[in-house]
């Protein structure tokens, strides 16, 4: 890992749509199909952000021509497939795919559109969305991931793994939920609202989420909240708390503060990510998540510290090392032992 710095550093952003935001200020509906994120690129982010912006490498205009997402005027395609292979301390370790999406969006004229994502296991988020010029406006019903915080792509992060299930899931399949949502974004501020399915009464689910943003010279700032309630596995579960981000130069971080409630449990968890862009395509990337499960009792809690380099050598391809450690503070609702672990994240897209 320290040859590995040391090369890149000798040398001179990986994308990240938190950390995409933060560095230029912009809202997610810039680089994203969803307006709160995630999924399917822009043709915008995949035609030009990407190999011109992000890349460290581009494609000459001759190779660009004969790339596009767009397969009929109304009908375009996107992709992400990510497999990550780690090793922990004593031997254990293992290889997967982590994410396989296709992506598909239909116009359906200048108002409306309908949005397809088949994952691995039959995950994904599947809407209909229309847009109304008053407020930038939008509204959507289907399947979707409720407007939350930071929406990291790394499922490792805190915020993604622990936030409705204090015990830890690997994977996002529970956040996805049925419902309608609304969003606004007037300016600089941004905010959003849904109504979420999976109860007998309407109002039992549903999410929030508001974002300022502001540019102050050379720093970009932004601070928001949010709050998400699911009834799970016969639990009721709620989640509520602040996020922030600040950029300046080569510098981005990112915060997120909240408070977990599983039953009449309350916990608090911590998320950030620091990176600084050592050259164009070359990030290097550290992390720090805290989790107490149960504040009112010592019965346990995680801190996990990551770093690592993240990087998009040329468009479309990317790669993460990381170097992580887990300190645990053992009790009843925390019983794993503290390790290193290493982690290799390869990435297509489109």
């Amino acid at each position: 890992m320290a040859l590995l710095v040391v090369t890149l550093l000798q040398s001179q952003s990986a994308i990240a749509l938190p950390r995409y935001t933060a560095q230029y200020g912009q809202s997610c509906i810039l680089c994203h199909v969803n307006p709160t994120g995630g999924g399917m690129r822009s043709e915008y982010a995949s035609q030009f952000l990407v190999p011109e912006e992000i890349a460290a490498k581009g494609y000459s205009e001759e190779e660009m021509d004969y790339i596009s997402p767009r397969i009929s005027p109304n009908i375009t395609l996107g992709v992400d497939l990510r497999s990550l292979l780690y090793q922990q301390e004593g031997g254990a370790g293992s290889g997967f795919a982590m994410q396989g999406d296709l992506y598909v969006n239909f116009e359906l004229g200048s108002r409306f559109g309908a949005y397809v994502e088949q994952g691995l296991n039959g995950s994904g988020e599947i809407f209909g969305i229309g847009r109304v010029d008053l407020l930038d406006s939008y509204f959507k019903a289907g399947r979707f991931i409720p407007d939350y915080g930071w929406r990291f792509s790394d499922h490792g992060m805190f915020n993604r793994r622990y936030l409705t299930d204090t015990a830890g899931s690997n994977s996002p399949a529970g956040l996805y939920s049925e419902g309608f949502e609304v969003g606004i974004s007037p300016g600089a501020f941004t905010a959003s609202a849904a109504l979420l399915g999976g109860s007998q009464r309407n109002g039992d689910n549903y999410s929030g989420r508001a974002l300022y943003q502001a540019e102050l010279g050379e720093l970009n700032i932004g601070v928001g909240g949010s709050v998400l309630r699911r009834q799970l596995g016969g639990q009721a579960r709620r989640a509520a708390g602040g996020f922030w981000y600040l950029a300046y130069g080569r510098l981005t971080w990112l915060g997120e503060i909240d408070e977990t409630k599983q039953d009449d449990q309350l916990g608090n968890m911590v998320a950030q990510e620091l990176t600084i862009t050592v050259k164009k395509g070359y990030d290097l990337r550290l992390t720090y998540n805290f989790q107490d499960p149960d504040r009112a009792l010592q019965n346990g809690s995680r801190q996990k510290y990551g770093t690592g380099v993240s990087a998009m050598p040329l468009p479309y391809f990317g790669w993460t090392i990381m170097a992580n450690y887990w300190d645990m503070d053992q009790g009843a609702a925390v019983t794993d032992d503290d390790r290193f672990e290493g982690e290799l994240m390869v990435h297509f897209f489109y």
